[in-house]
Order: structure tokens, then C-alpha cells, then sequence
């Protein structure tokens, strides 16, 4: 008979017909412990940590992707130009994505609770959100929602990604793809009406509403939310059999360091993909809507295309991560911007009336929210199968930072254009959009994961 699992030495697997529990390693080093479920740590099943996480982060996804359809608003109501009005937003990219390498190595080491990380973030998504609406100064609305508020939804959505994942340690890529495809779904109301306002004296009320609404939603979510204890397992999935099933990603071959994964060239390799990616998707969020009203489409239509465009963004977070689990990452992400980039170019033939009207739009608007939105859960679940789980945390951090340099190419490189051509200035940007898609494309395409590389003492 085989020993019970209470006196096998840690380290040591158990038979396989008896039940996992304790501290175990499989055979690339990565330790899982199998012991208390979720209902006995927080007296509630995973799937309420789970909700709590994607109601915070659908609040806090307004500040990002409702930005871009609030742009001409802003100018009617502040007398911005279309250029000045894009530095919030600029400023705000740059500050969240930043925020995730700190706020990852405070998260692994155990420093700041996720509940205290996203209560704190909620009344600075808040004060974010009523800057914009409520001052003239482009200053104080760049300190404001840009960097307060850029901080805020860093403090919301770092934890509740991270938190979801180690929840679910069995599927981390698809349940954290909830999570973030709920940071672009909370938005599509807030775009709808962001580009349906009465009138510019309306922008204010409905700015001061929605920080309330954010706030409170935010702070909500928050309030009970629990990370497990390290390498957590849940009880009922036998790590055992989890680590040696087929899949069409296989596990890191080796644990590596951050350094290491930098030193492998294929951190540098998610990083440019994640820039360049996140780029373009930054670029259509910030210029398409003011964009289409100046090609003479109406409001109504312009919404619509928005809208569209963000729900795309946040369902193809879900179903590239869902997808990516049969048909292998690498190749849906190579696959989804490749896409993403040959719309870029059907969106500037059909918004200049060159290639059809508002059905082609929305149709298009598909491909290039799907090919945005699916580089963010792709690249980080690409970063655990690349350099395993132990410093998951930090690297994913390091990757998601490209999201910075991907706010400067594409929210600053669009207001650059708008500067010095307002008028062809967008046109150009969609072309250079495209470009850029296609070569994060062929990055992708030859990623590789690092192999450990050992050898026998002579």
C-alpha cells in the first residue's frame, strides 16, 4: 500500500492514486502547494475573487479606452486642438504601464495586499476622471487624469490580473484574459456616450457622474479581494497530471531569472511586440473617433464604430486567450496582429469613402480591436511559457511596461502628426499603424522559447 500523503517527505510526489497534498516540484522546478481549497482560505469559492476583480477593472477600463471617444468633446468644451488633447491620455499610458514593474515586485514579495492596492487606487481612477471634465487648464488635466489617474488604474489593474492568474493557476491565461477583456468591455457605455453628449456643456456633469460611478464600482470590487498563498494549488486538479498533459504550448524548460529571460533575447523579442501592439491599438483608440466626424460621418456612426472596435478589443482578450490554449499562442498572436495590421489600411480607405461605408467600418473596426486587444494576455502568457513561473510576476511586469513605449509611439505619434499636418496628419498614422502591426506580426512569428542549456562537468 502506498504511504500517506501526510508522512511523504516534502518535495517527494505521493502515488498517483492517492490524493495530492502538501508541497511538490515537477520536473522543470516549478513547486506547487495542494491543500486548502479557496472556500477554506476566504470562506468563498475562487469564482468570487474572480467576479470581485472584473467588476474593479471594467470600472477602471474607462479611463483608457473611452479617452479617444471624448476627444472632440474635449476640444468643444476646453478649446483644446486636436493635438493638446491627446497629452492626458499620453501621459496616462505611459504612467500605467510603468506602474507594472514596481507594483509587480511589490505584488511577489508580498508588500502591498491587492484589496489595499486597488481601494487605494479607486479615489485616484476618481479624481482622474473628473479632471478632464472639470478644468480648462491642459496642465492640470495632464497631472490629473494622467498621472493621478495613469497611477490609479495601475493600482487596479496590476492586482486584479495578477490575482485572478494565481487563482487560477491551472488555466491562468484564459480566467486572466477575463479580467482584462473586462477592462475594455466596462467602456463601451462610457464610449457610446462620450460621443452621443448633447453638447460640450454637458461634458462636465457627465465626467463628475461617471468618476462617482468609477470610484464606487472600483472600491467595491476591491474591498474583499484575496491573493492566494504561493504556488497555491486547487485541490481538485492534480498537479501531477496537469504538468504532464499535452498541450500545444509546452512548460518553460527552466526557471528563469529576470536577467536571464533578458539575456535570451526573447524578452526583448515580447517587449518590441507589446510596443508595438499596444501601439497601434493606443493610436486607434486615441484618433479613430475624431478622425471619422472629420470625414463627415455623424456622430451616431462614429459611436457605433468605436464601440465596436472596443468590445472587439476586450472579446478578443478572451477568445484569443481561450483559443491560444488549443491552437498554441505564439501562432493566434502572430495570427491576430497580422490581421490587426491589414485592417489599419481598410479603415483609412473606408473612413475616407474609398472603400465603403459605415457596414465596412464596423466590419473592419473587428479585425483591428481583436489584433490590439489580444497582444496584452498573449505576450504574458508567452512570458510564463517562456521562463517558467517562479519570477512569472516580475517578468510579466516587465513585459506589460512595454505598454509605455507603446503609448509614446502611438498617442504621441499621433498628436506629432496632428501637429505638424492636421490635416493628413491621421491618414498617415493609419498607414504607419498598419506597418507597424505587420512587423510585430513577424516578430512573433519567430519567437522562440530559451532551452536550458546544461552540460557534464569533465
Amino acid at each position: 500500500m502506498a504511504p500517506s500523503p501526510s508522512v511523504i517527505p516534502p518535495g517527494h510526489l505521493p502515488s498517483p492514486y492517492d490524493a495530492p497534498h502538501g508541497e511538490f516540484r515537477d520536473w522543470s522546478g516549478r513547486r506547487y502547494r495542494v491543500g486548502a481549497s479557496a472556500r477554506d482560505l476566504t470562506g468563498r469559492g475562487r469564482g468570487h475573487q474572480l467576479r470581485r476583480a472584473v467588476l474593479a477593472v471594467a470600472a477602471a477600463g474607462t479611463l483608457q479606452f473611452a479617452y479617444g471617444a471624448a476627444v472632440p468633446a474635449l476640444g468643444a468644451a476646453h478649446g483644446w486642438t486636436p493635438a493638446g488633447a491627446l497629452l492626458p491620455l499620453l501621459v496616462w499610458t505611459v504612467v500605467q504601464g510603468a506602474s507594472a514593474v514596481p507594483l509587480a515586485r511589490l505584488h511577489s514579495r508580498g508588500a502591498l495586499a491587492p484589496a489595499r492596492a486597488v481601494l487605494a487606487g479607486a479615489p485616484l481612477c476618481a479624481i482622474g476622471l473628473a479632471s478632464i471634465g472639470l478644468t480648462d487648464s491642459l496642465l492640470l488635466a495632464a497631472l490629473g487624469y494622467g498621472v493621478l489617474g495613469g497611477l490609479g488604474a495601475g493600482l487596479v489593474y496590476h492586482p486584479c490580473v495578477h490575482v485572478v492568474a494565481a487563482w487560477y493557476p491551472e488555466r491562468p491565461v484564459a480566467r486572466a484574459g477575463v479580467a482584462g477583456g473586462a477592462f475594455a468591455l466596462g467602456a463601451v457605455p462610457a464610449v457610446l456616450g462620450a460621443l452621443l453628449l448633447p453638447g460640450p456643456a454637458a461634458l462636465g456633469p457627465a465626467c463628475a457622474g461617471l468618476a462617482v460611478a468609477a470610484g464606487v464600482l472600483i472600491a467595491a470590487g476591491g474591498a474583499r479581494l484575496h491573493a492566494p498563498p504561493a504556488h497555491w494549488w486547487p485541490p481538485g486538479t492534480d498537479p501531477r497530471a496537469w504538468a504532464l498533459r499535452g498541450r500545444a504550448d509546452p512548460l518553460a524548460g527552466a526557471e528563469h531569472s529576470p536577467a536571464q529571460a533578458w539575456r535570451s533575447g526573447a524578452l526583448p523579442a515580447l517587449h518590441a511586440i507589446l510596443a508595438l501592439g499596444g501601439a497601434v491599438a493606443l493610436f486607434d483608440l486615441a484618433v479613430l473617433p475624431a478622425f471619422l466626424l472629420a470625414q463627415g460621418h455623424s456622430p451616431a456612426a462614429a459611436a457605433a464604430v468605436a464601440a465596436v472596435l472596443v468590445a472587439a478589443s476586450g472579446a478578443g482578450r478572451v477568445a484569443a486567450a481561450a483559443r491560444a490554449e488549443h491552437s498554441g499562442r505564439r501562432r493566434v498572436l502572430a495570427g491576430a496582429l497580422l490581421a490587426g495590421g491589414l485592417a489599419q489600411f481598410g479603415l483609412l480607405a473606408a473612413a475616407t469613402g474609398e472603400g465603403g461605408g459605415l457596414p465596412v467600418l464596423l466590419v473592419l473596426a473587428v479585425p483591428a480591436g481583436l489584433g490590439g486587444g489580444a497582444c496584452y494576455p498573449l505576450t504574458r502568457a508567452l512570458a510564463m511559457d517562456c521562463f517558467g513561473a517562479r519570477h512569472s510576476t516580475d517578468i510579466q511586469g516587465l513585459v506589460y511596461s512595454a505598454k509605455g513605449l507603446g503609448g509614446l509611439l502611438g498617442v504621441g505619434g499621433a498628436a506629432l502628426l496632428l501637429l505638424l499636418a492636421p490635416d493628413s496628419g491621421a491618414a498617415a498614422g493609419f498607414a504607419v499603424a498598419g506597418v507597424c502591426a505587420l512587423v510585430a506580426a513577424g516578430i512573433a512569428g519567430r519567437l522562440r522559447r530559451p532551452l536550458p542549456v546544461r552540460t557534464i562537468p569533465l
